[in-house]
C-alpha cells in the first residue's frame, strides 16, 4: 500500500483536537489518555446537567492559576526525569490559544534555517505507520475504528512538521553524510536542564527585542505576552521553569532557540573573523541539541563560544560534560556500539525466522530445537559487546527492543489461520524466543518507552496465539504471565523509591498489559500488593491503573477496597480542585470509574457542589444519575478501551 493511500484526513476545524495532541506527556500509564476530555469539550444538546455543570465550572470558565500533577520516571539506571500532567482548565485555555494564534505560532517557529524539528503548517492529513498495518487484524473491533480516532484523536500533532521527527534519522538521513563529505570537524552542543531554565518572560525577548519588550511592559494582548502568562499559570504562577512533558512546551522553546539560532548566525558573520553559514561552518538543531560542522576546530568552536554566550543571555548554558569534538569519520562509540548490536539481533532472527515470499511484510518461522539454547547465545553475544566497549544494557536495551517489535509485527502478518500443527509448533517456539528476549532485555534496563513495545508486543502475541495456534495459545499465556511475574516483582524490589514523586511507569505499563490475559491468568494477590500498594499515600495514576488491574476480580476485594478508600480520602476536600490538577484528574476518573459505589460518588459529587458554593443536588436524582452510568469516561474509558488500540496512538506521538 503507498504512503498516500495510507493518508488520514483530520478535522482542520476541529480545535478541541490541541488536548489531544499538545497538552499531555508523552509517558503516562497505557490506558491514560485525553480522548474522553476531547470527546466531552465538545457540547450537546442532550447533555446532563451534572457533566454540563462539571464542564463549565471546572474547566471551561475556570479562570484559576493551577498546580501541575509533577511525577518522575525513569531514565536510566542512574537518572530520573521530572514531567508535569496539566490541570484541565489549564488544557482547555491552550485549545483556545493555538485557535488564536496559530498562525502566529508557525510563522515564529519558521524563521531560523538551522532547526530540523518546526512546525511548519496546520495538519490536514497524518499517515499511519505502514508495520502497524499488519497487526490491525489484531484490534478489538477490527480495522474499523470509532470516528473520532480516524479525525481527530489518532493523529500525532496538531501541527505538521518540517525535519525529523526522531533525532536518530538525522544522523541517517542524506542531508548529515553531506555535511560530514563538506566538512571536517563536528562538536555538539548539549543545553543543561533546559525546560528548567527557561525564564517566561523571555519569550517577548525573542518575539520583539529586550529593549522594545522593556518599553511596553504593561502592553498584555500581545502573542508573546499571551504565550507568557499561558504558561505561567499553568505552572501555578512560576516565572522560572516551564512544565515539561506536553508539545506545547516544546514549541514555547522552539521560538527562543530561533531567535537565537539567527542572532548566533547574523553575530558570526560581523565578528573579527567572519563565518559564513553554509560555507566555513553548518549547523543543525533538533529542539536544544546542536550540532556544528566547520572545516577546522577553530570554527567549530567559535561557533560553540558564539551560540553559548546568546544562550546565557536567556540563562541557558551548555552542558560541557556532553560536548563531543569528533574529526572525520563521525562515529561515536554509542553509534558503535549500536552497529554491532544491529547486527548480533539481524543474525539471531535469522537463525528462527526467514523473509516470506509471498510478501515483504512477514516472516515465516523456522524450526526451532531449542528455545532457551538459542536465547542464550544471542544473551550472550549482548554481554560480550557490552563488556568489549566498558557499556551497560541502558545503551542497547530500548534499540533491541524495538529491533524485536518490529519483527514481531511481521510474525503475525499472516493471510490465512495456521492449521497444521507442525507449523502452529513453529511459531509456538518463535514467538516464545522473541518473548525470551524481550523480557530479558527489558528486565535488565527497563523504560517507559520500550514499556509500550513491550505491551503492544505481550497484546498482540496473546491475540495472535489465541486466533492462530490453537492449544499453544496456553502455552504463550503461560509463559507470559510467568515472565511478566518475574520481571515485576524482582523490579519492585530494586525501584528507588527514595526518589520523590518516582512513579514506575515501566512496571504499571507490563501490569496493565497483561490484563489482556483475562481472568485466568491473574497475578497472586501478595504480588499485585506489593505493585499496587506501598506505605505512604498512593498518587492518580496508581490509583487509576491499580483499579484498572485489579477490576471487579473478587481475588482482590481487598486491594480494590483501599484503592478506593484512598482516592476518597483525596477527593473529601474539593475546595482547591480548580487549581490541582491531580485531585482534578482523579475526580473526573472517579466518578466514571464501574468499580466505585455509586454512594461513594453521590457524596463526591455533593462535595463538588459544595466546593463550587452552588446548591446542593437531590441525593435521590444524583443516585439516579450514577446508576444509569450516565457520566462519560474522561482520561480512562474503564470497560471500553481497546489497549492495542491506545498503544498504537503512543506510538504516533512518540517523544522526541
Amino acid at each position: 500500500m503507498s504512503k498516500k493511500n495510507r493518508a488520514i484526513k483530520i478535522a482542520v476545524s476541529d480545535y478541541a483536537r490541541v488536548l489531544a495532541t499538545e497538552t499531555v506527556p508523552y509517558e503516562t500509564p497505557i490506558i491514560f489518555s485525553n480522548d474522553g476530555l476531547h470527546s466531552n469539550s465538545i457540547d450537546t444538546i442532550d447533555e446532563c446537567k451534572f457533566v454540563s455543570f462539571i464542564k463549565k465550572s471546572l474547566i471551561k470558565e475556570n479562570k484559576s492559576v493551577t498546580i501541575p500533577f509533577r511525577y518522575q520516571i525513569r531514565k536510566n539506571a542512574t537518572e530520573y526525569r521530572r514531567l508535569s500532567l496539566l490541570h484541565p482548565a489549564s488544557q482547555w485555555q491552550m485549545k483556545e490559544f493555538y485557535q488564536e494564534y496559530d498562525q502566529l505560532i508557525l510563522h515564529y517557529c519558521s524563521l531560523s534555517p538551522i532547526s530540523i524539528r518546526a512546525p511548519l503548517k496546520i495538519a490536514s492529513t497524518y499517515y499511519k505507520k505502514s508495520s502497524w498495518e499488519n497487526i490491525h487484524k489484531y484490534k478489538n473491533g477490527g480495522i474499523q475504528e470509532h470516528w473520532t480516532d480516524g479525525v481527530a484523536k489518532h493523529s500525532p500533532s496538531y501541527f505538521s512538521y518540517k525535519g525529523h521527527d526522531r533525532l536518530y534519522k538525522f544522523f541517517d538521513s542524506r542531508d548529515y553524510f553531506n555535511l560530514e563529505k563538506r566538512f571536517s570537524y563536528f562538536l555538539n552542543l548539549d543545553v543543561s536542564k533546559c525546560f528548567d531554565s527557561i525564564y517566561t518572560h523571555t519569550l517577548s525577548w525573542a518575539v520583539k527585542h529586550k529593549e522594545f519588550t522593556k518599553s511596553y511592559v504593561k502592553v498584555t494582548s500581545t502573542f508573546a505576552q499571551q504565550f507568557d502568562s499561558l504558561m505561567q499559570r499553568a505552572n501555578h504562577n512560576e516565572t522560572n521553569g516551564i512544565v515539561i512533558g506536553p508539545e506545547i512546551s516544546r514549541i514555547f522553546s522552539e521560538i527562543i532557540f530561533q531567535f537565537i539560532d539567527n542572532t548566533t548566525i547574523e553575530n558570526l558573520e560581523k565578528s573579527a573573523r567572519p563565518l559564513k553559514l553554509g560555507a566555513d561552518y553548518s549547523i543543525r538543531r533538533y529542539v536544544d541539541d546542536l550540532f556544528i560542522f566547520g572545516h577546522s576546530e577553530d570554527s567549530v568552536r567559535l561557533v560553540y563560544e558564539q551560540y553559548a554566550d546568546n544562550l546565557a543571555k536567556f540563562n541557558l548554558y551548555p552542558n560541557k560534560s556532553k560536548s563531543t569534538l569528533l574529526t572525520r569519520p563521525f562515529y561515536t562509540a554509542k553509534s558503535r556500539i549500536i552497529h554491532r548490536a544491529s547486527n548480533a539481533a539481524n543474525d539471531f532472527i535469522n537463525t528462527f525466522l526467514e523473509a516470506d515470499e509471498h510478501s515483504k511484510r512477514s516472516l515465516k518461522p523456522q524450526t526451532v530445537f531449542d528455545v532457551w539454547k538459542l536465547t542464550r547465545k544471542f544473551i550472550a553475544s549482548i554481554k560480550s559487546i557490552c563488556s568489549e566497549n566498558n557499556a551497560t544494557y541502558d545503551e542497547l536495551s530500548s534499540f533491541l527492543i524495538s529491533v524485536f517489535f518490529e519483527r514481531i509485527k511481521k510474525l503475525v502478518n499472516i493471510d490465512s489461520p495456521v492449521l497444521e500443527k507442525e507449523r502452529q509448533r513453529s511459531y509456538k517456539d518463535a514467538c516464545l524466543v522473541l518473548l525470551e528476549a524481550l523480557f530479558f532485555l527489558y528486565s535488565v534496563a527497563p523504560a517507559v518507552s520500550s514499556s509500550y513495545k513491550l505491551s503492544t508486543s505481550i497484546i498482540v502475541l496473546i491475540r495472535f496465539s489465541q486466533m492462530n495456534l490453537g492449544e499453544y495459545g496456553a502455552t504463550i499465556k503461560q509463559r507470559i504471565i510467568e515472565l511478566s511475574e518475574q520481571m515485576l516483582l524482582s523490579q519492585y524490589l530494586n525501584k528507588n523509591s527514595s526518589v520523590e514523586r518516582f512513579i514506575p511507569l515501566e512496571l504499571l505499563n507490563i501490569a496493565l498489559a497483561i490484563t489482556e490475559l483475562g481472568k485466568e491468568h491473574l497475578l497472586p494477590l501478595k504480588s499485585v500488593e506489593k505493585i499496587f500498594q506501598h506505605k505512604g499515600p498512593l498518587n492518580y495514576f496508581e490509583i487509576i491503573s491499580g483499579l484498572y488491574y485489579v477490576s471487579d476480580h473478587p481475588e482482590y476485594e481487598s486491594i480494590r477496597k483501599s484503592l478506593i478508600q484512598e482516592a476518597s480520602r483525596n477527593l473529601r476536600d474539593l475546595n482547591n480542585i480548580g487549581m490541582d490538577t491531580e485531585k482534578a484528574c482523579l475526580f473526573l476518573d472517579f466518578l466514571s470509574c464501574p468499580y466505585v459505589e455509586i454512594e461513594r460518588k453521590v457524596q463526591v459529587m455533593t462535595n463538588f457542589y459544595k466546593a463550587m458554593k452552588e446548591p446542593t443536588p437531590d441525593p435521590t436524582e444524583l443516585q439516579q444519575f450514577f446508576s444509569d452510568n450516565k457520566f462519560p469516561h474522561w482520561f480512562v474509558s474503564w470497560d471500553e478501551i481497546d489497549l492495542l488500540n491506545q498503544l498504537e496512538k503512543k506510538e504516533l506521538k512518540q517523544a522526541y
